[in-house]
Parts: C-alpha cells; sequence; structure tokens
C-alpha cells in the first residue's frame, strides 16, 4: 500500500517502528540472508514503517562484506547491542566494544550509521560514577540500558526502580535523553513480563519521562495466545497504545495494564485525526510528539507485523 493512501495518523504512529532483528530468535537468520532482507526492505513500498538493523556489537566487523549493498543516499541504519557482563567487568568491557563501534563508524561513516545503542546492565544498579562514564561514550546514537535481573525475582521491581531513578537523575542535566529497553518476551512463556509488570514499567518511565524502545515478543499487533510459547504474547499495538495513553491520560498502572491484555482488535483504530482505543484518543500531533520518545521494537520479522495490520484492516 502506497504512503499516500495512509491517514497521517496511520503513518505517524507506525513510521520506523519495526527495528528488523532477524538474526535473534526465533528467527534466527545467517547474517547474510539478515543483512540481504534489511536491504531489500529498504526500498519496500512499507519501508516507511522499518526502523533499524539490529547489529551485536561483537559481529560488528562482519557487515564490511555487505556494505557493498548500501549507499550513501540508503544508508545502513544500525541499532548495536551490547554485551552481558558482571559489574566489576561491564565498564571495562564497554569501553572495549565502543572503540571498536567506533572505529567501524569511522571507516564506513559514508554508508553507516549508528543511530542506536542497547546496553544490557549487570544485574543490580550501576552506580551513578559508572553510569556517567558509559553514557559519556556513547557518541550522538540514542542510548537505551535493559535491566537484566530476571522478571521472577523478588529484587526485579527495586532494580527497575533503581535504574529509572538513575537515568533520571543523569537526564536532567544532559543534553541527549538515555532511555529504557523493555524486553517484552522471547521463545519460551517465563520469558514474558505479565502486563502487570509492563504497565509498573510504562507507568515509570512515564512518570520520569524518560525514553523507551522495546523488543522480542511482539511479532503481532494485537495480544493473543500462542501455542508455540504457551502463553499470551503482547501485542505492539497494546503496548504503544498503552505507553501513549498512559502518558497522554496520566494513566494509573492498572489502566495501562488493562490496555495491555486487550484481546479485542475492532478496539483499537486509526481516525482521521488520531488514534483510538475504545473511547480514549491520542490525536495524531500528540501521537507525533510521543514517538519521539517511543521509538521503535525490535522484530526478527519485518513481514509479520505488517502482514497482521494488512489483514484486521489497520494498514
Amino acid at each position: 500500500m502506497s504512503v499516500k493512501k495512509l491517514q497521517s495518523s496511520t503513518q505517524t504512529y507506525l513510521s520506523h517502528i519495526i527495528d528488523y532483528a532477524g538474526l535473534f530468535p526465533p528467527a534466527l537468520l545467517s547474517l547474510d540472508e539478515a543483512i540481504r532482507n534489511y536491504a531489500e526492505y529498504q526500498q519496500h513500498a512499507d519501508a516507511w514503517m522499518l526502523g533499524r538493523f539490529v547489529m551485536p556489537v561483537g559481529r560488528i566487523t562482519e557487515l564490511e562484506a555487505y556494505l557493498h549493498l548500501f549507499s550513501a543516499d540508503r544508508k545502513l541504519d544500525l541499532s548495536v547491542t551490547g554485551r552481558p557482563a558482571d559489574t566489576e567487568t561491564w565498564l571495562k568491557q564497554f569501553r572495549s566494544d565502543m572503540k571498536t563501534l567506533a572505529d567501524f563508524k569511522a571507516e564506513h561513516s559514508n554508508l553507516v550509521t549508528v543511530s542506536m545503542l542497547e546496553l544490557p546492565l549487570p544485574s543490580g544498579v550501576l552506580d551513578q560514577s559508572l553510569f556517567k562514564k558509559a553514557a559519556a561514550e556513547t557518541g550522538d546514537a540514542q542510548v537505551f540500558f535493559e535491566v537484566t535481573t530476571p522478571l521472577h525475582s523478588r529484587e526485579w521491581e527495586q532494580h527497575i526502580i533503581g535504574t529509572l531513578d538513575q537515568i533520571n537523575y543523569y537526564n536532567d542535566s544532559a543534553k541527549q535523553k538515555i532511555g529504557f529497553k523493555l524486553r517484552m518476551g522471547g521463545v519460551t512463556a517465563d520469558a514474558f513480563p505479565t502486563a502487570e509488570q509492563a504497565a509498573f514499567v510504562l507507568k515509570a518511565c512515564s512518570d520520569r519521562n524518560i525514553p523507551q524502545k522495546f523488543t522480542a515478543g511482539l511479532h503481532h499487533p494485537v495480544r493473543m495466545y500462542r501455542e508455540e510459547v504457551q502463553t499470551d504474547m503482547h501485542g505492539f499495538l497494546n503496548v504503544f497504545t498503552a505507553a501513549m495513553l498512559g502518558r497522554v491520560c496520566h494513566l494509573e498502572q492498572n489502566e495501562i495494564a488493562y490496555i495491555l491484555t486487550d484481546q479485542h482488535a475492532d478496539h483499537f483504530s486509526f481516525q482521521k485525526d488520531g488514534f483510538m482505543w475504545k473511547e480514549l484518543k491520542v490525536h495524531t500531533e500528540e501521537i507525533r510528539q510521543l514517538r519521539a520518545a517511543l521509538y521503535s521494537f525490535g522484530s526478527c520479522s519485518f513481514e509479520e507485523p505488517r502482514e497482521d495490520l494488512q489483514a484486521l484492516r489497520l494498514l
């Protein structure tokens, strides 16, 4: 479908919303297949929905063999994922990775841009000095930190709030805000946060005006039970709509969770001047402003989300 035929609310809501993560589970494609897919998607009619190519920092130099697929007019836009580490080695490893990335960028700046960094934190909460040192070395890329404490840990909520408070403290005086990455699923049922856990994070980020991105388990627009993971998968429309309405309408955590659990696709609709969930509306200009803080979601498929939207007549 041509972009010109879409309502402005649809374009604004879905613009560059899908970061292509074909290298990651459950797809686990080879780099050859994934990077060629991305180059092809850049020329697709729905390329306006395509975000960045998600690439592990440890494999960054492997991209050199595929840079001929891109050009100065159509660069390879990367979201680079960091490596997990314990607290003692995290900063040293991080600095080494940033040096590797900086060298790669400098050599191929005519064909490559790194617009996003996704950095898993060691379990617990970094102290502010380490936090500032890390943030100072990320250049002009938008940074998202991820808490790696297991969902079922008694310390999960404490670590979330502690990390968000550290981000908030840093953001108060920073030119570029650091964001928070929330993992919404995986390949097993225990990798999916409950609606209440996800709502807790959405509300906490809203209260602190912290940017967000999401990843994993968001192949489908609306929440549904999926046999392959033996649980309900979150829908990306549920997540972004809950996040938007949470910020615009100052919703409570239980209200945000209610949107996240909605499995009725007909409750979600693009309107001429905005997007509606049931009787609540986010206007197009509000969506535009909110998407500056609600960046994207990582998906190992660029096709599934679009096909599902088309099947629901939302695209």
